[in-house]
C-alpha cells in the first residue's frame, strides 16, 4: 500500500521541528559546557578563541526526541525508529566518552562497531521490518545478501561515524557537509519511493544539522565535538540501512571516504588529531591557511585543496561543500538509477 501524500507532508512537518529544537539546544549546550570549562582552541585562527565543546550533542538528542515524538504519534514504524535511536544514541555516548577520556584512535572504531549491533538485533527478532538484505546497484540489479548484509551493518555503521568524525577540521564542514548530504538523500526518496518514515528521519537529520550549522558556521561559535561527530556520521550509516539508500550514501559521501583514505594512507593506523606530531596545515601569519611542509604530515582532504594555494578558511570551506553538492547530485542520479 503506498503512502498517502498526508503521511509524507506530516513527516516532513514534524521533521522541521528539529530546527528550532537543534537551535535551541546547541545554544543551551553552549553556555553550560562554557560554564564548566568545556572549552576547545579554534586553532586555524591567529586570535585563538575559545569555543564551547561537545554542542553537537545538540543533534543526537534531537533526533531521539523527535523520533519518539513520530512515533508516539503514530507516524512511524517503532521497531525502525527504536533501532535509529539505540545507533545514533550510542554513538553519541562513545563520543561523549572520548570527548572527556581522550581515548587512543583505534577504540573509535572499534566501538562503534557495537554501535551497529542494535540494527542487527532487531533486524533478527523482526524479519523484514528494520532491513532489506536486498542490495539494489545500479546498472547491475539486486543482489541478495541474508549473511553478508547483516554482518556488514555494524561495519557500514563504525565507517560512517568515523569517516564523518576526521572531516570536521574547519568550521562548519561537518553541519554543511552533512546538511548537503541528507538533503540530496531526502529529494531522492521523495521522488523515487517516499516512505513516510524514510522521509521523516532524512528531514530530521537535515533540520537537526541545520540548527546546530547556524552557531557552528563560519567563524564558529560552537563546536561538535566527537559526541556530535560520531553520532551523526552513525545516524548517516543508519539510515542508510534503515531506507535502503546503501549506494547512494557512499556517492553522497565521497568527500569523507576520500579524505579517510588520504589520511590512513599516508598515517597507516588510527590515530588522533591531537596526538599528530605534524599537523596537514599551518597558520599564516595574514591568517591564511597553506599545506603543511612537513614530510611526517598527514595527507588531509583540507590539505591538497591547499597545496600550492594558501587560502583562507572561508574559502576551503567553500570548496569542500562544492564538493559535497557535486556528490550530492551524483548520489541522486544513482537513487534514480537504482528505482528505474
Amino acid at each position: 500500500m503506498l503512502p498517502s501524500g498526508w503521511e509524507v507532508t506530516t513527516a516532513i512537518l514534524l521533521a522541521i521541528v528539529s530546527f528550532p529544537v537543534s537551535l535551541v539546544l546547541t545554544r543551551v549546550f553552549m553556555q553550560t559546557n562554557a560554564r564548566r570549562g568545556i572549552i576547545g582552541i579554534d586553532v586555524h585562527k591567529l586570535s585563538k578563541p575559545r569555543i564551547p565543546e561537545m554542542c553537537g550533542a545538540a543533534i543526537p538528542v534531537t533526533l531521539i526526541l523527535l523520533s519518539s515524538a513520530y512515533v508516539l504519534i503514530g507516524g512511524g514504524n517503532s521497531i525502525t525508529m527504536l533501532a535509529f535511536s539505540l545507533v545514533v544514541g550510542s554513538a553519541a555516548v562513545v563520543g561523549a566518552v572520548d570527548d572527556r577520556l581522550k581515548m587512543r584512535g583505534i577504540y573509535k572504531p572499534l566501538l562503534t562497531l557495537l554501535c551497529g549491533l542494535p540494527i542487527v538485533a532487531l533486524g533478527l527478532l523482526y524479519p523484514n521490518q528494520v532491513y532489506n538484505p536486498t542490495l539494489q546497484v545500479p546498472l547491475f540489479g539486486s543482489f541478495h545478501l541474508p549473511i553478508i548484509y547483516p554482518l556488514s551493518g555494524p561495519v557500514a555503521i563504525s565507517v560512517t561515524s568515523n569517516t564523518t568524525n576526521m572531516l570536521d577540521p574547519l568550521n562548519g564542514t561537518m553541519a554543511g557537509g552533512v546538511s548537503i548530504i541528507s538533503a540530496a538523500l531526502l529529494i531522492g526518496i521523495l521522488i523515487t519511493d517516499p516512505a513516510p518514515s524514510a522521509v521523516f528521519l532524512y528531514a530530521c537529520l537535515l533540520f537537526s544539522a541545520l540548527g546546530f550549522f547556524y552557531f557552528n558556521r563560519y567563524p564558529s561559535r560552537a563546536f561538535a565535538g566527537n559526541v556530535g561527530q560520531l553520532s551523526v556520521g552513525a545516524a548517516l550509516g543508519a539510515l542508510a540501512i534503515l531506507s535502503r539508500t546503501e549506494i547512494a550514501s557512499i556517492v553522497a559521501m565521497f568527500p569523507n571516504i576520500q579524505n579517510s583514505f588520504f589520511f590512513l594512507s599516508k598515517i597507516k593506523r588510527f590515530t588522533e588529531h591531537r596526538a599528530l606530531t605534524a599537523k596537514p596545515t599551518r597558520l599564516l601569519d595574514d591568517g591564511r591557511l597553506a599545506s603543511s611542509s612537513d614530510p611526517k604530515a598527514p595527507l588531509t582532504l583540507v590539505r591538497t585543496l591547499l597545496v600550492g594555494r594558501p587560502a583562507k578558511e572561508s574559502e576551503i570551506v567553500s570548496a569542500i561543500f562544492a564538493l559535497y553538492l557535486i556528490s550530492a547530485a551524483l548520489a541522486l542520479i544513482t537513487m534514480i538509477l537504482i528505482r528505474r
